[in-house]
């Protein structure tokens, strides 16, 4: 391994006089340097060392590093480039996207597993951080909390979460939503903190300042009170386990649980904010919201009667199948999950359909599509206008959770999620084609059948939740995206109107 190289030999350094781990080690060197002195040659020259790495003949764990390295290199650029600038708001960065990348990469590798308990650590909070900045911080609690999960004290996921918390917080219209946010944004700098020497010291200042600030402007004995915030989930035996499984998987459309399973989040609360409409409007948008809504927790509860419930049904008992010995699944609740896998990856266009005509994009209603929202439909596709600077955290969320969806109609565009076309093709199959479920195995293209795509239940359910909770994450989002937008309406006389709740024995 090299030496630890100063300022007055970068200029000679020569990837010909090192071997491909000490080029790099450099790397990782150099992005460090670039950082603690402010200096950008550093990072240009690392980006230089990188082109010289073969990654294909470095084994796991070297590839893992070099990610994490090119990863660190792409953030760095990023705050030369954008820090405290007007440009930082840009929705589509070069850095970002690569940064994402390289993150997504590292823990892609079956070696990451095995890694240094403190280095997963570190790359779990790096993620955590990304999505959060970018406006997805529905997602980011659950890569800090991965962390955490690895090393439960680990001071600089606590210390973001208390950071990402309090941003999440500034989106929320609910106040006692924001004051139970503040309450455990509070909280976890606090127990970050307390570990000092194993902070960074520019992170520990700004984890400090947000402290101080936030017990400045919250009551004192509120911040230092213990709170309970559990919550009677009721007599019927059937529904509590329902609401507790919900309440684990973090799959309630309620901001409150992405703070933690509480009994008090299994409610599916959140709804549209209050909204400015001409006096003859009809509540269009709190309908179609409803619909989404109402569609997501079916789809819930469908994969949860699927994959919790006996698969027993005497639904099946009439139904007579041959036996094609390939261990193929057939079953009444199987098909329950794969109509929730269907209903809601629906759900991503019922949204943006919402929004083409909540912010007045204007495309055809027939040709609205999640992936196509941000993009004008001409040469080079070039971000619409409206969204151009838009300071809206949630929206730019959506505008970057888009990136993790396939559409073979828009398949130029940059697609960030590993699994997108997977995950788009597994949808295709099952509304259309032959989709095969098998007890054990991975999933693709049949090997002895052209027609069919395969899949182990297992892989089919794990994927099934990840789209849940994606789904989830951009409901959350549209609601606060729109109470952002309300809230820079130029004021007007309004007659206030509200609009009760409909009661459970109308639900029929």
């Amino acid at each position: 391994m090299p030496k630890k190289i100063t300022s007055n030999e970068l200029a000679s350094l020569n990837p010909i006089d090192f071997t491909l781990e000490e080029v790099l080690d450099l790397i990782g060197q150099l992005v460090d340097l670039s950082s603690d002195e402010g200096d950008r040659a550093f990072l240009d020259k690392a980006f230089l060392l990188s082109k010289a790495i073969d990654i294909d003949r470095l084994d796991n764990p070297r590839q893992i590093h070099y990610h994490y390295f090119l990863a660190n290199a792409w953030a760095a650029k990023r705050h030369f480039n954008r820090f405290e600038t007007e440009e930082s708001w840009d929705y589509d960065q070069e850095e970002l996207t690569k940064e994402l990348y390289h993150l997504r990469k590292c823990i892609s590798i079956p070696a990451f597993k095995d890694a240094m308990k403190e280095f997963k650590c570190q790359v779990y909070t790096n993620l955590g951080n990304h999505f959060s900045h970018v406006g997805r911080f529905v997602e980011a609690q659950e890569y800090w909390n991965m962390a955490l999960k690895v090393i439960p004290d680990f001071p600089m996921a606590l210390g973001n979460i208390g950071h990402g918390l309090h941003g999440y917080a500034g989106c929320l219209y609910d106040d006692s939503h924001r004051n139970i946010f503040m309450y455990h944004s509070h909280k976890s700098l606090q127990n970050a903190l307390l570990w000092k020497d194993y902070i960074y010291p520019a992170a520990y200042d700004s984890f400090l300042r947000l402290y101080q600030h936030i017990r400045i402007h919250w009551p004192t004995e509120y911040l230092d009170k213990e709170h309970s915030f559990d919550y009677d989930l009721g007599t019927d035996k059937g529904l509590a386990n329902y609401r507790k499984w919900c309440e684990e998987k973090a799959l309630y459309i309620n901001p409150l649980n992405d703070l933690s399973p509480y009994n008090i989040a299994s409610q599916d609360i959140m709804h549209l904010p209050s909204m400015t409409v001409a006096p003859d409007d009809p509540p269009k948008f709190h309908s179609l919201f409803n619909q989404i809504k109402q569609e997501y927790g079916t789809a819930r509860f469908l994969f949860y009667e699927g994959t919790q419930l006996p698969a027993q049904s005497y639904s099946n008992e009439d139904i007579v199948l041959v036996d094609t010995l390939e261990y193929a699944e057939y079953s009444h609740n199987l098909e329950k999950v794969k109509i929730a896998y269907r209903l809601v990856y629906s759900l991503f266009d019922k949204i943006a359909y919402l929004l083409n005509f909540y912010l007045g994009i204007g495309i055809e209603r027939n040709r609205t599509s999640f992936r196509g929202l941000w993009h004008e439909p001409q040469k080079g596709k070039p971000l619409r206008t409206i969204f151009h600077k838009n300071k809206n955290l949630a929206l730019r969320g959506l505008y970057w959770l888009s990136k993790d969806l396939f559409d073979k109609e828009d398949a130029h565009q940059t697609v960030i999620e590993p699994e997108a076309k997977e995950l788009a093709e597994i949808r295709n199959h099952i509304e259309h084609k032959s989709f095969k479920v098998v007890e054990n195995g991975g999933s693709g293209a049949d090997e002895s059948d052209e027609m069919t795509y395969s899949i182990g239940r297992g892989e089919l359910e794990r994927k099934t939740l990840k789209q849940m909770k994606l789904i989830r994450s951009a409901i959350i989002y549209t609601s606060l995206a729109i109470h952002h937008e309300e809230k820079t309406k130029e004021p007007k006389l309004t007659i206030p109107f509200t609009l009760p709740n409909m009661r459970f024995e109308d639900k029929i």
